[in-house]
């Protein structure tokens, strides 16, 4: 019984090294990264971000980095967010979720890195 929880926490740790982390920048942090995987290839992910700062969010500016199963990086690119009439932007305390398709061969697992964050109020951080 004590060997087969010391396995549980080891697998439950050695796979925590990897997840994704909390990136916050100026009040916005990413939540969760969903990913979708098919026949080799990385096709999509899901990001959602939470707004807690007390400022409208309409532009979000993140890089993704994408890994293999050695946790070796392939490659990344960047992505954003931006409002529009359309799409509405996130208000303060609450979220909203992305979905980007990049089709990354080899690619198991995505981390989501926010760079910069922009405001309704025409303000920004970095």
């Amino acid at each position: 019984m004590k060997k087969a929880i010391f396995i549980l926490l080891l697998i439950t740790y050695s796979s925590s090294l990897f997840a994704q982390q909390n990136n916050k920048l100026c009040g916005v942090e990413v939540n969760d990264v969903s990913k979708l995987t098919a026949l080799g290839y990385l096709v999509g992910y899901t990001v959602q971000f939470k707004n807690n700062s007390k400022k409208t969010v309409d532009g979000i500016y993140w890089k993704a980095y994408y890994f293999n199963n050695d946790k070796k990086l392939i490659e990344s690119d960047e992505s954003s967010f931006n409002s529009t009439n359309i799409i509405d932007p996130i208000a303060a305390g609450f979220s909203k979720s992305l979905a980007r398709s990049p089709r990354v061969k080899g690619a198991s697992k995505v981390i989501v890195v926010i760079n910069k964050i922009h405001y309704s109020d025409g303000s920004s951080c970095n």
